[in-house]
């Protein structure tokens, strides 16, 4: 989920880059999220980092 301007220039960047990391609070199983909801293809991500929340 893109937060403010992000949402504008986020996926086109990600569809530009060479290799696109995308930082996630959660992992969550094949089809644990609406398909409406993800901005992203994963077809243009190609790393996966998972970090803690803060608090």
């Amino acid at each position: 989920v893109y937060r403010k301007s992000a949402r504008n220039f986020g996926p086109i960047m990600a569809m530009a880059a060479d290799v696109t990391i995308v930082q996630v609070s959660e992992v969550v199983e094949l089809g644990g999220l609406d398909a409406e909801h993800i901005i992203t293809p994963g077809i243009f991500v190609q790393h996966v980092v998972q970090v803690q929340p803060a608090q």
